[in-house]
């Protein structure tokens, strides 16, 4: 999906960072290469909320109450995901990151749910969405095409609704 589409929607983007510089610190850490396409829409549009609901991590942003940095939200759904798993395996179909071939926690929305980016493997050649909204979606999609659907009412799953816009939350590391 091309990021100009869905600046005709969310307007602007605020950002307009580096991609290099913005993500290659969180891909050693991750210990691969992200989807283009969603470092792309993070690094145009910065940290900040989707139509009032659904919340982006940056990987610069500044960590504390107001900040949306993205590893802060890895650690925060591994300790999370990880103890209900234990505990109800069959409700967490998912391995989350850091667990092997886990899917990476990337936004949130209001009411707690997570989106993830699930990476390839086996015959699957290409990173995918999943919604975790009390049950999980699979999504077989990339992150600006969720996003483009969302934001247009195409997707089946409530994510976002309502007029589309993108208010930058908290600021990011020089």
């Amino acid at each position: 999906m091309d990021l100009s589409r869905i600046g005709e929607l969310l307007g602007v983007p605020p950002a307009n960072g580096d991609v290099n510089r913005d993500w290659e610190g969180v891909e050693r850490h991750y210990g691969a290469a992200l989807p283009v396409d969603y470092k792309q829409f993070v690094s145009a549009y910065g940290p900040g909320c989707i139509s009032g609901q659904l919340y982006v991590f940056h990987p610069r942003a500044v960590l504390g109450d107001d900040g949306l940095h993205l590893e802060s939200l890895w650690e925060q759904t591994a300790l999370t995901y990880g103890e209900l798993s234990r505990s109800h395996p069959e409700m967490y179909p998912y391995p989350v990151y850091p667990e092997p071939g886990g899917c990476i926690a990337v936004a949130r929305s209001i009411s707690g749910n997570h989106v993830f980016l699930k990476p390839p493997s086996g015959s699957v050649s290409k990173w995918e969405v999943v919604v975790e909204m009390g049950q999980w979606f699979e999504l077989n999609m990339s992150f600006t095409d969720f996003i483009w659907q969302a934001l247009n009412g195409d997707l089946f799953l409530p994510v976002i609704e309502g007029a589309p816009s993108f208010d930058p939350v908290g600021s990011m590391e020089m």
